[in-house]
């Protein structure tokens, strides 16, 4: 049997108790640390909470790797995967599911909070979103713009954007919320787009946690705010009166 269990918007306190429980019977259980923040002594309560050894694995193990390191474990014997978030917010997991049923091996899925439902605290209607995008660090060669045109895309329809900034666990590098405004900057200054320093933006930092930060304001104000430690997730509103008033008398 594979488990494939959500660990929640924040940390492994987020995690359902139904995704614990498979963790305490499985006789693996493996942690996607690539785009989690899971601290070292998040994962160690965890362990100590179901009681055995917890294997970290990267991107590329789950990307190149995953039916050699773990659905094969999972066809003789029960073995988790925990992701951050929903285990299926990101769409390459359903890999997983399809690579169990090719093997005939049974799943199930354990689902929690993420960033998709988290964000709906701040007032905005979640049936307003368009689709989301990720803005990745510039690199030599590598400088794509195609997420600015998403952005585009969601404000001509009057749609929210959500805009992911990019995670290099390995790396310990963390996209911010003023480096994100400046690529968008940047870019739109390039192409001629609607966002400038008096668009109205919303940063988010540690969504769920106790030191949680949301700001909105014009892309001027958030620029030099300090936003402290990451995760950092950015949103482009397109907001109704009612969302205006709901954002106002909580954020503003």
């Amino acid at each position: 049997m594979f488990y494939l269990i959500g660990a929640g918007i924040n940390d492994y306190a987020d995690m359902p108790l139904k995704g614990l429980e498979y963790c305490k019977k499985c006789s693996f259980v493996f942690l996607e640390k690539y785009t989690s923040i899971f601290s070292d002594e998040s994962v160690k309560k965890l362990e100590e909470l179901i009681g055995k050894k917890i294997i970290i694995v990267g991107r590329e193990d789950l990307e190149n790797d995953f039916e050699i390191l773990i659905l094969e474990k999972a066809v003789k014997n029960d073995a988790a995967l925990i992701v951050a978030g929903d285990p299926l917010a990101a769409t390459t997991h359903i890999e997983f599911l399809r690579s169990c049923k090719e093997r005939g091996v049974d799943y199930k899925v354990v689902h929690a909070s993420s960033i998709y439902s988290g964000v709906c605290e701040i007032g905005l209607h979640v049936y307003k979103f368009g689709k989301s995008c990720s803005i990745p660090f510039p690199e030599p060669n590598f400088n794509p713009t195609s997420f600015f045109d998403v952005i585009t895309e969601n404000h001509n329809i009057g749609a929210h954007t959500l805009v992911f900034l990019d995670i290099k666990q390995d790396l310990k590098k963390y996209m911010t919320i003023n480096e994100g405004l400046k690529i968008l900057l940047k870019i739109s200054k390039d192409k001629g787009g609607f966002f400038d320093e008096d668009c109205e933006v919303i940063g988010i930092a540690r969504l769920g946690s106790d030191n949680q930060v949301i700001k909105c304001g014009s892309v001027k104000e958030l620029l030099n705010f300090d936003f402290s430690a990451n995760p950092h997730v950015l949103i482009i509103p397109c907001m109704n009166d009612i969302e205006r008033e709901y954002v106002a008398n909580l954020y503003l």
